[in-house]
């Protein structure tokens, strides 16, 4: 019987034009949890961006924030991964050379939190734009809680010969991944959304079976290897779509089917 239910966060539930989750999905979901549901939001954002878009229901959900970097439920932290100190020194002096320092500015995320080290005012502008509102810090070893994800955003876009720069040189020591053309991410070594369910259906005794997903972006596809029942929304790109065992256009129509079911 279907229990445990996760979805994507950015495109899926929100998107660029509205960050505001409708007041219909949360009383859909908050209706489940009162049922015995579990329920979790998967997501780039951190998790000090994402509790508040949830209103009544913040304080009942599961957070898979940063990529899978970190899962917090209660307002306790139940997994993290860490990005090994180094990889991190060695990400801010790269990204200072000639060849990336004008174009590509970084976002350091917490557990909780996100901080950056440049007061570039457009980059300041571009994270207010995403709901982010990051503390200004002059050295990482300022930051209270362990980095868990790494985010590289680039004016000029990201083009393949550029991601195959960044993705050689720290691959070996931890997970890189492209979010959107103008994002590129680093988390823990084997750090995913997927792994992140993986982690929860073992500590709360889930089955794949049990197990609904919604996705939309390809840090999505992994989490579809979790469970039986995976939905791509119908905006999302071929690959995604072909990932995905259904297709949906509304997340609210099939909650209201899995209330059905059960």
């Amino acid at each position: 019987m279907i229990n445990f239910i996760v979805c994507g966060l950015e495109n899926t539930l929100i998107n660029d034009d509205n960050k505001t989750i409708s007041e219909t999905t949360i009383d859909l979901i908050s209706t489940l949890l009162d049922e015995g549901f579990k329920f979790a939001v998967a997501t780039g954002y951190n998790y000090q961006v994402v509790k508040p878009m949830f209103g009544k229901i913040q304080d009942k959900i599961i957070y898979i924030c940063n990529d899978g970097g970190v899962i917090i439920y209660d307002d306790k932290v139940i997994s993290k991964t860490p990005i090994d100190t180094l990889v991190c020194m060695d990400v801010i002096a790269e990204m200072e050379k000639d060849a990336y320092k004008n174009d590509i500015k970084i976002l350091f995320s917490t557990e909780r939190k996100s901080a950056i080290l440049s007061h570039n005012y457009d980059f300041i502008r571009y994270l207010s734009a995403q709901g982010i509102e990051p503390e200004f810090v002059e050295d990482i070893k300022e930051l209270h809680g362990d980095i868990n994800k790494i985010t590289l955003c680039s004016n000029k876009g990201f083009d393949e010969k550029s991601y195959e720069q960044i993705y050689l040189r720290w691959a070996r020591k931890a997970n890189v991944a492209i979010s959107n053309p103008n994002q590129i991410f680093i988390t823990g070594p084997m750090v995913s959304k997927g792994t992140a369910i993986e982690v929860l259906q073992h500590v709360y005794e889930i089955s794949e079976e049990d197990t609904v997903v919604f996705g939309t972006g390809f840090s999505d596809i992994d989490m579809f290897k979790h469970c039986f029942y995976s939905y791509a929304m119908q905006w999302a790109d071929a690959q995604v779509k072909h990932s995905a065992k259904h297709i949906t256009e509304s997340v609210d129509t099939i909650l209201e089917d899995v209330m059905r079911m059960n």
